[in-house]
């Protein structure tokens, strides 16, 4: 089985790894895959960027530093990866 890039878009209330998480999407390396952000949701599988760490993602984008006050009600967005195999 080939090993496939996974990507998690999630935001956070700070650019602190642990910070709470606001919102997340999963993009998965599969056809036809479509990623949507449920707004429904009452829990998110992770609770910060720190939790994702520890479930074996690596973060690959951080979100820029310099956040201006716009950003509270967004979030600080990081991009993580995680490599696993997937039949194709």
């Amino acid at each position: 089985m080939p090993r496939k890039q996974r990507l998690l878009y999630l935001s956070a209330e700070s650019t602190h790894p642990q910070s709470e998480a606001l919102s997340c999407a999963i993009y998965e390396p599969k056809p036809g895959s479509i990623t949507e952000i449920d707004p429904t949701l009452s829990r998110l599988p992770y609770n910060s960027v720190h939790d994702a760490l520890i479930d074996g993602w690596r973060i690959i984008h951080f979100p820029d530093q310099r956040g201006s006050e716009d950003m509270d009600i967004i979030g600080y967005q990081f991009i993580l990866e995680k490599l696993e195999e997937f039949d194709d």
